[in-house]
């Protein structure tokens, strides 16, 4: 009895030993072990048949379109050989090793210094993207700043053995997931998934919605706990139910996570967001009292939970073989972004979430920035193809103005000659049923594609108005519908003078950082840039209060009430009254 045990024990072994080192790379970290915001990370490497091994970490990942060079943030990379000896490597750029008779080794070393806390401020990595590592607080592990893949053998399974303080719990989109007390064992079947899905740790708050069939898990890292896990849900379960039945009544994933971090203080990058996965997204937003968060995070939520339909199911062979260090970009972030934008915002007016003087608003609102702010002339296809280009770089953000405007014009046009009954909505379900996950499309064919599925009218708006130069006619799409279109009317307006605010991330304050079309309220008030707003209107401005005291003054002033503002400048306070 003793001897078939052993045997049946080490059968098991060093079949196990065998997986890990033939067939997966084996990764393991300790999160217990915070040595200056880094990290050490440990790889047994899958078996290389070559005789030079070309490991790397990524520069860019899907959904950034920015070149971040994740290697920058890798220190003491050490190559273990079997024999003992340290192996010699050659680093070429940031992102790339060179190892030489790859067979010989034993394991790897290395280690990650948090993003979110660098003294590397070139290029800063947008929080979402990025990693964070508080010791004992909260570890945000983008993967593809702690993992590296070695070239030509992304396909294979990577298994991470991550070691947590007690009481902490992995909130993920990943479903292969061993948890224990102070180790958990993930497995995920590429270096592909790996990057998808990213990993938040802390203390639970967390809680799960049930959206026809789907476990939405909502976890959240509320430092001062402001917000809580359950307010959340119950703030967005409306908006995803809204969805899926936008989506026909089921979802295309059995989970899906709302990872949400939020901060007390101003972001290195100095701004907030959120980056979409198949399977999840991560927010880093402000903790703001929880009434305030409510809205910002139903429509935030609203647009990531729609990337479950694009890119998971309808991408380009850019995307579903996305080169982590050589990107080709697509030329259809109208598509991806711009139709998700206004997805995100239709689903809500057609479900009675908002009403639709809310929904022309924030058009309007769209229309507005895309003319002020972007080239209105730009082809979308060549600005999406040419993203990480810096001569276009600038006019990315246009995708959430002028793509999700691209967006309502498409659906009025298909509604319009459908009798309403079909719309970007049911042309994304047709073009998820064409595709799907595991197919991709030629970029060159989608216009087509699309063509058959609707009519040669929608094919030839494609050409002229996303991959052609022509503004979007307003006028003519808005008329189908019986809405007047007219660019531009005057209008008073409350004002608090035509300033841009921003905060001093040195000490927190308000401060007006652009005056370039500051009104003639403001010039009375003799606003200067760099004026920090200590009191508006008797009331000390605060990074908390701002919102609250800016509504206030919108809502209750009527023409000719004075407004006070005090400010600080240049070591002498100036009050000014109007």
């Amino acid at each position: 009895m003793r001897l078939h045990l052993f045997l049946f024990l080490s059968i098991v072994f060093t079949g196990f030993i065998k997986s890990q080192s033939a067939n997966e790379y084996f990764y393991s970290l300790d999160l217990t072990k915070v040595n200056g915001d880094k990290i050490a990370v440990k790889l047994i490497p899958p078996a290389i048949k070559e005789e030079k091994a070309v490991f790397m970490f990524p520069a860019i990942i899907p959904g950034t379109y920015a070149v971040y060079n994740f290697g920058r943030f890798v220190s003491n990379f050490t190559v273990a050989g079997k024999d003992g000896k340290a192996m010699p490597f050659t680093n070429e750029n940031p992102d790339t090793y060179t190892i030489n008779n790859p067979q010989n080794i034993d394991f790897i070393t290395y280690l990650v210094e948090d993003t979110w806390d660098t003294q590397i401020k070139k290029d800063f990595v947008f929080e979402p993207g990025g990693t964070n590592i508080q010791e004992n607080k909260n570890y945000v592990l983008n993967n593809h700043g702690f993992f590296g893949y070695f070239k030509d053998y992304l396909n294979l399974n990577f298994k991470l053995e991550i070691t947590k303080p007690k009481g902490f719990y992995a909130s993920t989109g990943l479903t292969n997931l061993q948890s224990g007390d102070e180790k958990d064992v993930i497995n995920v079947f590429d270096y592909h998934d790996l990057v998808d899905s990213p990993i938040m740790y802390c203390v639970p708050d967390t809680t799960f919605i049930n959206v026809g069939g789907t476990k939405v898990l909502v976890s959240v890292y509320s430092p001062n706990k402001k917000v809580s896990a359950k307010y959340i849900a119950a703030n967005i379960d409306s908006v995803l139910n809204a969805q899926k039945e936008y989506l026909g009544g089921n979802l295309p994933v059995e989970k899906y996570a709302f990872l949400i971090y939020l901060t007390d203080s101003i972001t290195g990058s100095g701004a907030t967001g959120a980056l979409e996965h198949s399977y999840s997204s991560l927010y880093v937003l402000m903790e703001s009292e929880p009434q305030q968060l409510a809205q910002t995070m139903k429509d935030v939520a609203a647009h990531e939970f729609f990337h479950i339909v694009t890119p998971l199911n309808i991408h380009s062979e850019e995307i579903g073989l996305f080169d982590f260090n050589d990107p080709k970009m697509s030329e259809h972030l109208w598509l991806y972004e711009g139709l998700t934008e206004y997805a995100a915002h239709h689903v809500q007016v057609k479900y009675g979430l908002i009403d639709i003087d809310n929904f022309f608003n924030v058009m309007q609102n769209k229309m507005e920035e895309s003319q002020k702010y972007f080239n209105d002339t730009l082809p979308f296809t060549f600005m999406s193809k040419n993203v990480l280009d810096s001569a276009y770089h600038e006019q990315y953000q246009n995708v959430y103005a002028k793509g999700a405007l691209i967006g309502l014009c498409l659906d009025i046009m298909l509604r319009y000659n459908s009798s309403g009954k079909y719309g970007t909505q049911e042309l994304m379900l047709d073009l998820a049923k064409r595709y799907g996950k595991d197919k991709s499309f030629k970029d060159s064919e989608l216009f087509s594609d699309i063509e058959k599925l609707t009519s040669k009218e929608v094919r030839t708006f494609l050409d002229t108005y996303v991959a052609g130069s022509k503004t979007l006619p307003f006028e003519e799409i808005f008329d189908k519908v019986g809405l007047k279109y007219t660019k531009k009317i005057q209008k008073k307006m409350l004002s608090i003078g035509g300033i841009g605010l921003g905060v001093n991330p040195e000490n927190e304050r308000i401060i007006i950082f652009d005056i370039s079309e500051m009104n003639d309220f403001g010039k009375a008030l003799k606003y200067k840039e760099g004026d920090e707003i200590l009191e508006f209107n008797n009331t000390k401005l605060t990074l908390e209060n701002v919102q609250d005291v800016l509504a206030n003054y919108i809502s209750t002033t009527k023409e000719g009430d004075k407004l006070n503002v005090v400010v600080a400048r240049k070591n002498k306070k100036e009050k000014k009254s109007v």
